[in-house]
């Protein structure tokens, strides 16, 4: 994945769990996670399983457009 996309998505992530009025520690507990894993996520160090971005785009209602702007949901699951 590119630092682009990357950072996006990094960005839509946290943006979405603030607009719900959510602290990573509330999340976290939320999704049965470590708040350090939910920060690695939204620092862009590590991706969610496609699970559990599953799970995330449902609480936000939110879809994959909505995380990754300006990229197609095939392009995303053909990049390296």
């Amino acid at each position: 994945m590119s630092q682009a996309v990357a950072q996006q998505f990094k960005n839509n992530l946290a943006a979405y769990r603030k607009h719900q009025g959510l602290t990573q520690e509330s999340q976290s507990l939320k999704l049965g996670i470590s708040r350090a894993r939910l920060s690695l996520w939204e620092s862009g160090r590590e991706l969610p399983s496609w699970e559990m971005l599953r799970i995330l785009l449902t609480q936000y209602e939110a879809s994959l457009e909505d995380l990754y702007p300006n990229r197609s949901v095939r392009d995303l699951l053909c990049t390296p």
